[in-house]
């Protein structure tokens, strides 16, 4: 077996436990991750949490494959332009779907942000679940984050992208094709291992 076909099967492995974990287990035991803590942030008196929740717990039909090309979405991001997944066609996309009241999320940001920052050819999509543009963009401001980002105000590609809690990442190669997701926090270390992983099998 050459190294290009064991390098495929572990990422395939790691990836595929975690999207398992959104098609069949559903909404995660603990209910913390999708709540907003009080301490978390002054600023989210607005944010619908009902609203959000009946984006995460309605029934949906998803046509998310893994080993197939990745649903297309485009938004806006802070300046108000037009961010499509397909406009990194030739990069690795890390797409982590997040919120500014999610605890786990803030830990993570500066790990995407390094892995960010070292990879020439890897872009972090940041897709911000249902909150206003005032409170991203001071989250933003505030934490120095200069990733890619995108408004996902309704939830809809939260939903496409079977999001039950968060934050999810969702990893997709140069070529578009959805390689698997991971629900929740990732480590700088884990995050790397993923994308070296993905570059090994190409």
């Amino acid at each position: 077996m050459n190294k290009k076909i064991l390098s495929i099967i572990i990422i395939a492995i790691v990836l595929v436990v975690g999207l398992y974990y959104f098609t069949e287990l559903g909404q995660r035991e603990t209910e913390e991750d999708i709540v907003p803590e009080d301490d978390v942030s002054e600023d989210i008196e607005d944010i619908d949490e009902e609203a959000y929740d009946e984006v995460v717990e309605d029934e949906f039909t998803s046509d998310i494959s893994i080993g197939e090309e990745a649903p297309n979405f485009t938004l806006k991001n802070l300046e108000g332009e037009e961010v499509s997944l397909s406009d990194y066609r030739g990069n690795i996309v890390l797409v982590n779907f997040w919120a500014t009241w999610c605890k786990y999320c803030d830990i993570e940001m500066p790990d995407l942000q390094k892995l960010d920052s070292e990879n020439e050819d890897l872009v972090v999509l940041a897709v911000n679940v249902m909150e206003d543009e005032s409170t991203v963009e001071e989250y933003i401001e505030k934490g120095g984050y200069d990733f890619d980002l995108a408004l996902d105000k309704e939830g809809d590609i939260a939903k496409t992208y079977l999001v039950s809690g968060l934050p999810t990442s969702y990893f997709v190669d140069k070529d578009g094709i959805l390689l698997g997701g991971v629900p929740g926090m990732m480590t700088y270390a884990q995050m790397n291992q993923l994308v070296e992983g993905i570059r090994e099998s190409e």
